[in-house]
């Protein structure tokens, strides 16, 4: 039996991004031993890696380190935890990192005993960021992703089997569980109005504001809202605006729970943040409000009926001290009345009004 380790660090969005990827190795490898090795600990709002891919479902183990670490005695027990195992295969599908730090995992993990390595010694190219010429767009990082297992035969990142999180019948069921009464409703739309990263937090009077223009035409569609406990205050807030069917979820699931309640939505609205690409993942037509911390494309979710909304400057402005600030973040510059017009045109669009 093919023992392979599949080294991918990151959190809710990261693993969405990588899900082509995930599905792909079970594909190519059906029968293999795989053991996942991720980071811990992960930013206090953000969900870790195996929340998102479940259990056992892509994976039958799970080994995690502090990123970054240079301790030698963590080290050295990873080390040998990766020898115990007897992994054979390496598969590398971690973020844009140089060439230098490739090779110093590639030592590390053939210290450990692996003999194959999928994803490692790429051209110099592919260690710098490509950027679309005419468009002034970055390359899909799903699609990068994914040409890192070109040893494992053309893959189409758009098809979706790719995007198949395999929810389980339970998952579903506590789905339709907390959903109650809505659990099916025809006209739901989701939202989730949270970010750990405060320069991609598009602030509470717009998102108030956004609600109360979208309440007046779709007062007879349920609200409902996911998220983390921390942002369950501020839920309420937003279905007293709302004033009609409304759902407060916030910190009532877990990631993949949350998958099978937005999969029931006609259309989500969030940051660029975990629960966008969620949302799309299980194909619900989106909108995302990006802070200019992104250019465009590079972290878009998956899916082409959807609209990514930026602010009106120079997106590489954002990465200066200045804007960090929670008064200048440019994000702000978006008007809750574009976000709106978004949300009707695709609405329109799938003849869900």
């Amino acid at each position: 039996m093919c023992r392979l380790l599949v080294y991918r660090l990151g959190s809710l969005g990261d693993t969405v991004m990588a899900l082509p990827c995930f599905n792909r190795i079970l594909e190519y490898y059906p029968h293999a031993k795989i053991t996942l090795l991720t980071n811990k600990p992960v930013a206090s709002k953000a969900a870790p890696l195996q929340a998102v891919l479940g259990e056992n479902l892509f994976y039958h183990k799970v080994l995690t380190y502090p990123v970054g670490t240079r301790n030698p005695i963590k080290l050295a027990r990873l080390l040998r935890e990766i020898r115990l195992l007897k992994i054979d295969t390496v598969i590398n599908i971690t973020a844009l990192r140089s060439p230098s730090a490739d090779k110093r995992d590639k030592r590390f993990f053939a210290l450990a005993g692996a003999k194959t390595f999928i994803g490692f010694d790429q051209k110099i190219e592919d260690f710098k960021i490509k950027i679309d010429p005419s468009t002034g767009e970055m390359e899909w990082e799903a699609k990068r992703l994914t040409k890192k297992l070109s040893k494992l035969g053309f893959m189409d990142v758009q098809a979706d089997k790719y995007w198949n999180l395999r929810l389980t019948e339970s998952e579903k069921y506590r789905a339709a569980e907390v959903l109650g009464t809505f659990h099916n409703h025809p006209a739901m739309l989701a939202i989730n109005a949270g970010t750990k990263m405060p320069i991609k937090d598009w602030g509470p009077d717009n998102w108030l504001q956004l609600l109360e223009l979208l309440q007046k035409k779709y007062e007879h569609y349920a609200l409902v809202i996911v998220g983390v406990e921390e942002e369950s205050q501020f839920a309420q807030r937003c279905l007293d605006i709302w004033k009609g069917a409304g759902l407060n979820l916030c910190g009532k699931t877990n990631p993949r729970v949350s998958a099978a309640v937005l999969a029931q939505a006609k259309l989500f609205i969030g940051h660029d943040s975990g629960p966008l690409h969620l949302a799309a993942c299980v194909g619900v037509p989106s909108v995302g409000i990006f802070s200019c911390i992104n250019k465009p494309r590079q972290w878009f979710p998956k899916g082409e009926n959807n609209k990514m909304i930026f602010p009106d400057h120079p997106c590489d402005e954002s990465k200066r001290d200045r804007f960090k600030n929670v008064e200048n973040r440019m994000i702000l510059q978006i008007l809750p009345s574009t976000v709106a017009a978004a949300a009707d045109q695709i609405l329109r669009n799938n003849s869900a009004v």
